[in-house]
């Protein structure tokens, strides 16, 4: 972990930008943090379960589908081949036992003479009691002659009734037939089926019609549907009509006979559906064709979506579950490594705002060995740095306050010794020119006097630099062509420039705007910078005079060709009296620089050793003057 520890440094620095704004914005980075890492770790999760759930959905589904499809055709083939299996045993009954065809003349003539309980007609009952009992899957038998009317039945009250004008009659002596029917059952309609085949003689003659009767009580046992079909599974049969004739499970809200909820009734539909069922609850069936002898039936198998999908929805749950467990424990570690990221921070800009507020030398505690144990290292390495820094740099400060007092008291008393030198030295001179127009034509007179007049001009010069540097004119500026005062430094310089054996190059753009400044106090700037590049070159050398307009800024540039100015003097040459010349007192760059700074410019040099150095004066233009595009 860091912390901010340290020692205070008195210091006078001001709060500037008043309260700290860089704890203004406390969590902001740790929540940031979370949320990138929430966003990057749980969207991903979300969209994978999501397009996993939906994929397996549908995967489930056409599975389901298929199994439905081949469940609903596996069942109406059992169906079919039951109604066939009991049409053949009925069938079988009729004709292995011949003794029903040799009763049946008989008792059909006991009952047109209407005697209902003679020999015959109480054989042939016992008869098809003893088959009823053997077949076991119907719930009556019954024979009808060749007129339609019931000569002997297992069940009472049957006989002598009058089928003549059903199909069962008509259809039931041609061959084998199937037909369903409605009766009532516990006050309740329900299915009855009934099954018919000829009874024939020895010789193929037909003497009748044996029927069966399949009710309620044994659909069980004639269709063998199981009550659950694969677990949740329901299974219907449907008439031609869509009418319910079996339910493989029997419940509220059945009505057999009556049109069946389901969306898969009409033969010519899909195979496989999406509905919601008789009770409104949402379903996937599959419906196939059963051919039950001259019948064609639907059977249709319904499987609840909550049976199908439920231990996907299960799987959902717990997914869902788990993903709110790992987004708690993914924030509980983000914030946790968030913490560990931004509490170190904190102390950093605690630390450096310190420093900030003038508490130098701030260090904070360092215990770590990743990057950010790096971060704290460099930090408290630069905070002993910027001490060290800083205590150089009020060392520095201090000096050159020292310095500047000295000059300043240098000043006051090079101004008040050139007062007190400068009427004597005028008498001096005016002296020796009396002297000298007094001494006729002696050359050893001229000479001295010369000498002496020489040494008092250098004398009245150092004295009139003094003057200069120490109480400096005040420029009465106005607005003056940077043009012209570069021809009028030219010219003013020509006849030195010449007996230098120096050539004066001018280079002036016509675009550049006026500047507001002193003419005088500028034309003596260029005047000492021109003279330097004179005397700095020899014989051949080139001074280039320049006007360039530069966006918001015109230069002024003083190019010569002479020997450079070392790197280690650039800093220097603008000190008060640093000089390299025998000659000089060192205050021309001085006093050069002193006059572009009163008025508001900037005075650089640039220069390379061998190949000359370049002096440029910037000043600001105000858009009034600004140079035309």
């Amino acid at each position: 972990m860091l912390s901010p520890g340290g020692n205070r440094i008195p210091s006078a620095i001001p709060d500037a930008q008043g309260s700290r704004p860089g704890l203004s914005r406390s969590g902001g980075l740790r929540r940031r943090i979370l949320v990138w890492f929430l966003v990057l770790s749980l969207v991903p999760l979300f969209l994978s379960n999501t397009v996993g759930y939906q994929v397996t959905r549908r995967i489930i589904e056409r599975q389901a589908r298929s199994h439905l499809v081949a469940w609903a055709g596996a069942e109406a083939r059992h169906v079919a081949s039951e109604v066939d299996r009991h049409q053949q045993r009925l069938e079988a009954a009729a004709t292995v036992d011949r003794v029903l065809a040799g009763a049946m003349a008989p008792a059909a003539r006991a009952l047109r003479g209407g005697d209902l309980e003679s020999a015959a007609i109480l054989t042939l009952h016992a008869l098809l009691d003893r088959k009823l009992e053997e077949l076991g899957e119907f719930s009556e038998l019954f024979m009808m002659d060749e007129g339609g009317r019931v000569v002997a039945s297992t069940a009472p009250g049957r006989l002598n009734s009058d089928w003549s004008m059903t199909e069962l009659a008509h259809l039931g002596g041609q061959g084998r037939y199937f037909t369903e029917d409605l009766e009532s059952y516990g006050g309740l309609l329900t299915p009855v089926y009934r099954l018919a085949t000829p009874v024939r003689t020895a010789g193929g003659d037909v003497v009748g019609v044996l029927v069966a009767t399949v009710g309620f009580d044994r659909l069980e046992d004639f269709f063998r549907i199981a009550d659950h079909v694969a677990g949740d599974v329901h299974a219907y049969v449907l008439d031609e009509h869509g009418g319910l004739l079996a339910a493989s499970h029997p419940r509220p809200g059945i009505e057999y006979g009556r049109s069946f909820a389901s969306a898969l009734t009409s033969p010519d539909g899909e195979p496989v559906r999406r509905y919601e069922n008789f009770e409104g609850l949402p379903v996937l069936a599959a419906a196939a064709v059963v051919e039950a002898g001259n019948r064609s039936w639907r059977y249709v198998a319904e499987a609840p979506e909550a049976s199908v999908l439920g231990p996907l929805r299960g799987l959902a749950v717990l997914a869902g579950v788990l993903e709110a467990t790992f987004a708690l424990l993914l924030v509980a570690v983000v914030w946790m490594v968030a913490r560990s990221i931004v509490t170190p921070l904190r102390h950093l800009v605690a630390g450096a705002e310190r420093i900030r507020a003038g508490e130098l030398g701030v260090a904070v505690r360092v215990d770590r060995a990743d990057e950010l144990g790096d971060l704290g290292r460099t930090f408290n390495q630069m905070s002993q740095e910027l001490r060290a820094s800083t205590r150089r740099i009020q060392e520095l400060h201090d000096q050159e306050m020292r310095r500047a007092a000295q000059l300043a008291s240098v000043g006051e008393l090079a101004s008040g010794i050139a007062h007190e030198i400068k009427n004597p030295l005028i008498g001096v001179m005016s002296g020796l020119d009396l002297l000298g127009k007094h001494a006729g034509t002696r050359s050893e007179v001229e000479t001295l006097t010369g000498q002496m007049r020489e040494q008092l001009g250098r004398i009245e010069s150092a004295i009139r630099d003094l003057l200069t540097y120490a109480r400096p004119k005040a420029p009465h500026r106005m607005w003056t062509d940077p043009n012209r005062l570069v021809d009028r430094v030219a010219r003013l310089l020509a006849p030195q420039a010449e007996a230098a054996g120096v050539r004066i190059e001018t280079r002036l753009s016509p675009s550049v705007p006026k500047v507001e400044v002193d003419p005088e106090l500028m034309t003596q700037t260029l005047v000492n910078l021109a003279l330097n590049g004179i005397q700095a070159m020899g014989p051949g050398g080139v001074l280039t005079f320049s006007t360039v307009p530069s966006g918001r800024e015109v230069r002024l540039m003083v190019r010569d060709t002479g020997s450079g100015i070392p790197d280690d003097q650039l800093e220097q040459i603008f000190r008060p009296f640093f000089t390299t010349k025998h000659r000089g007192t060192g205050l021309g760059l001085a006093i050069t620089r002193g006059i572009v700074e009163r008025h508001g410019g900037r005075l650089t040099v640039e220069s390379e050793v061998g190949t000359g150095s370049t002096f440029t004066i910037l000043f600001q233009v105000t858009d009034a003057e600004a140079p035309l595009p």
